[in-house]
């Protein structure tokens, strides 16, 4: 996929769903390098998401009444430029469509220069909080989502790459407590923090890859026990007791994406 970074900065942010927010780069959210990690830029746009959902009354606070919540089942980003310490970032973010019971919404980062430095495009379902399975859409979701939505400023193929190939095993994990959301699972972008503490050559760390294409695709919970595998730049957060792929990802090192 070819970035146009220019369509995506000139882009205008949609009056009837578009929302902003500026979030300052803290000492604790910077890598070795002295720029902020991926997981972090992540963890802005996850807050910016719930605002987003929270001005077309489809926050967190308007479903679990219902028993039912938004999820995020996959996240695609691509970065230009990773800022450093205490530099403020722009984040602007808006539905971008809906198809097959998956709703779409886009990030676009900016820096304090009016630079467009990363844009991201994520997919959420909807999750029966009592079944701890996707939920079907009641009439009143469909009625909030903004008519028209906002552009789409990516588009991500359909289906994820990954490889069939066996992933040798990097690292274990036991999932803690500390790691847990309000949902009473694994966090998303704790679960992005362990893909890429092995993402990198030979096994280490890259916290600052040029793109992420991460798949969330079953929930892990406190106590349970993965192995994370990774090989050429695919990388699988495996459950120990059955085998199956709590998550599945494809990270680029940076200066590999082509751009328009």
């Amino acid at each position: 996929m070819t970035i146009d970074w220019n369509k995506i900065a000139t882009e205008t942010l949609p009056a009837n769903c578009g929302w902003k927010g500026t979030y300052r780069v803290r000492y604790s959210e910077i890598g070795d390098n002295g720029k902020v990690m991926m997981s972090a830029l992540a963890d802005y746009m996850q807050d910016a998401a719930g605002w987003g959902a929270r001005i077309l009354k489809l926050a967190y606070d308007d479903t679990v009444d219902q028993g039912i919540a938004w999820v995020l089942a996959r996240m695609v980003i691509h970065i230009r430029n990773y800022p450093g310490n205490g530099e403020d970032i722009l984040v602007e973010t808006w539905p971008s469509g809906v198809s097959r019971r998956v709703a779409t919404r886009d990030f676009r980062l900016s820096n304090s220069k009016g630079e467009v430095i990363g844009v991201a495009q994520s997919f959420w379902v909807m999750f029966d909080l009592i079944t701890r399975r996707a939920a079907q859409w009641p009439e009143w979701i469909e009625e909030r989502l903004p008519d028209p939505p906002g552009p789409k400023l990516i588009e991500p193929s359909l289906r994820p790459a990954f490889t069939k190939d066996p992933l040798p095993i990097i690292d274990n994990i036991t999932a803690r407590p500390s790691d847990l959301d309000l949902y009473g699972h694994v966090n998303n972008v704790r679960m992005m923090q362990w893909v890429m503490g092995v993402a990198g050559h030979d096994g280490q760390p890259d916290f600052h890859p040029e793109s992420l294409d991460i798949q969330f695709r079953t929930e892990c919970r406190v106590h349970e026990r993965v192995s994370i595998g990774y090989d050429n730049g695919f990388a699988a957060v495996t459950r120990k007791e059955d085998g199956t792929d709590l998550v599945r990802a494809h990270v680029v090192p940076f200066n590999q994406t082509a751009s328009a």
